[in-house]
């Protein structure tokens, strides 16, 4: 039952803002340590979500405050008018931890696409005036500003808001067939927009065979690879971003959410090849790549992109692995665990929100996505040890859930 403090804060949400985010989670954070959270009334939770994949570092992490401390006593804003010492760094640091190119600072993950968006189409129709069609999947997520919802193949996504921009066409995920007979029947399209793990879609995992040969056919016909990285950059994996897992190297990544561990900043990362097509006054924004916003990432990057660190990411992603394939095979209500590192998707036979109020009760933050998968992402510092008292709740909750009728 909510606490007067709480049914004060859920009144003023409704007083004061927008419901389109429906009815959230009765619950209001105020302040967290390492991998947990404490809400008004001082209640403990484990954090297996990390605001979508977001506080990659968890909560009063010292190196992290340090540096964002430091730069706001320096400068937060000046603009993209002038030079930017925080922006250098950053993007030298994506450099090295991805390969050779240069990146464009942006705000958020949807900021992310559109530019990608905008940079294969100006490649596109330099190479011929009917080049601007790009190939994406179903059940990806690419955003919701308008190209971000256009390229996204959800119809629950785009219903009421027609009509979305043209020139996206929307191929079976994991379907090598299907997207050959596409290249080789068409010669408009520019680009190809990829998550190599379908987060938003329920953690659908792109097959290895299906990654070498799209890239295969897609240099062989000047197409432009664009992986999503949005959700699985900056370590989530256990790689610095997902595409290292495949032994390809895309034309284009795009990314956010890790990247600022919890500052929003979005980027996109191309090879020093596609720097020509957005030329001065051809893309831009007002905030992108702030002295703040860059100190964020670069703070987040030099932490995450070490041996050590990745190994950790390795190491508590196999016992999430093991725990909760040993759960499957007891509890009939799992139907599959599938995902990479830290991104993790539990899909089972029924509705997976019951499951998420009820850990929340419990002291445990979880998500569900495509309506009937769990999704485990806790901050990458988390320790084995938390790991474990949060499978301890999870794993009751799922026995108890079970034997529901």
């Amino acid at each position: 039952m909510a606490s007067n403090k709480l049914k004060k804060i859920m009144a003023d949400d409704k007083n004061y803002l927008f419901q389109n985010y429906g009815d959230r989670l009765p619950v209001c954070f105020v302040r967290g340590e390492n991998c947990t959270l404490y809400d008004v009334d001082d209640k403990k939770y484990i954090d297996f979500f990390s605001g979508i994949a977001v506080c990659s570092l968890g909560y009063g992490n010292r190196a992290f405050a340090k540096a964002l401390h430091r730069q706001v006593d320096a400068l937060l804003h000046t603009s993209n008018w002038f030079y930017n010492r925080e922006q250098n760094e950053a993007g030298k640091l994506l450099a090295e931890a991805s390969f050779p190119g240069k990146t464009l600072f942006v705000n958020s993950g949807t900021e992310a696409s559109e530019a990608a968006i905008k940079l294969a189409r100006r490649y596109g129709l330099n190479q011929g005036k009917d080049r601007y069609r790009i190939i994406t999947f179903t059940n990806s997520f690419h955003g919701r500003t308008f190209g971000g919802m256009s390229a996204t193949a959800q119809k629950k996504i785009h219903e009421g808001f027609g009509p979305l921009v043209p020139g996206f066409t929307y191929l079976p995920f994991n379907d090598i067939n299907t997207f050959a007979k596409e290249v080789k029947k068409s010669r408009d399209i520019c680009a190809v927009i990829l998550e190599l793990v379908q987060g938003e879609g329920g953690i659908q995992i792109a097959g290895r065979e299906f990654v070498k040969e799209l890239f295969h056919l897609c240099g062989k016909n000047d197409i432009l690879t664009i992986v999503d990285e949005v959700q699985t950059g900056v370590g989530r994996t256990g790689a610095m971003f997902a595409y290292q897992h495949y032994g390809v190297v895309p034309d284009i990544i795009t990314m956010a959410k890790g990247l600022g561990g919890g500052f929003p900043i979005g980027a996109i990362h191309a090879k020093n090849s596609l720097l020509p097509f957005l030329p001065k006054g051809t893309h831009g924004t007002t905030f992108g790549g702030t002295h703040f916003a860059c100190a964020a990432a670069a703070a987040v990057l030099k932490q995450v992109n070490t041996k050590n660190f990745l190994g950790n990411v390795a190491k508590v992603s196999g016992y999430f692995f093991n725990s909760l394939n040993a759960l499957k095979q007891r509890m009939k209500i799992i139907k599959e665990v599938r995902g990479l590192g830290l991104h993790i998707g539990i899909e089972l036979t029924g509705p997976g929100m019951p499951v998420v109020n009820r850990a929340l009760e419990e002291g445990l933050i979880i998500n569900c996505t495509a309506e009937n998968v769990i999704r485990i992402m806790p901050p990458l510092t988390i320790s084995p040890g938390t790991a474990r008292a949060g499978m301890k709740i999870f794993e009751r909750l799922i026995i108890e859930h079970e034997g529901k009728p």
